[in-house]
């Protein structure tokens, strides 16, 4: 199991590190989606290879930002989640990825729902 998959089990409060994958997938499969190759391919030289795989370009065109409600609806589905549990999850997810890469670059965050981010900035006081 790789650091940053145990991290966010951890951080998350989840029993298996299953269930921390298949969220890491899902918010990274939904930035890739947003982001465009030049920043999926800094977070992703970051990312263990089996995270880094999810930040591929999908081949279509990169859309600008978007709502909380379609952010988390697409992390719900692809995670299996219900909303509120999607939204918590996210939060983790992306604060780990803040915290263990070098720097997430400005344009991931610039394209994270202003309602997300403010979840990421209290999610990092709680920890900190």
């Amino acid at each position: 199991m790789n650091e940053i998959v145990e991290l966010i089990r951890r951080r998350a409060c989840l029993a298996e590190s299953r269930a921390a994958e298949l969220v890491a997938h899902a918010v990274l499969r939904t930035l890739s989606e947003r982001i465009s190759p030049e920043a999926a391919a800094s977070l992703a030289a970051q990312l263990p290879p089996e995270l880094a795989e999810d930040l591929r370009p999908g081949g279509g065109p990169v859309e600008e930002g978007f709502e909380l409600t379609e952010f988390v609806g697409c992390v719900a589905k692809r995670a299996n989640l219900t909303e509120p549990e999607a939204v918590h999850r996210a939060a983790v997810v992306l604060d780990v990825l803040g915290r263990e890469t070098v720097h997430v670059a400005d344009e991931v965050w610039d394209v994270l729902p202003e309602p997300l981010r403010q979840l990421v900035e209290a999610e990092r006081l709680r920890v900190a």
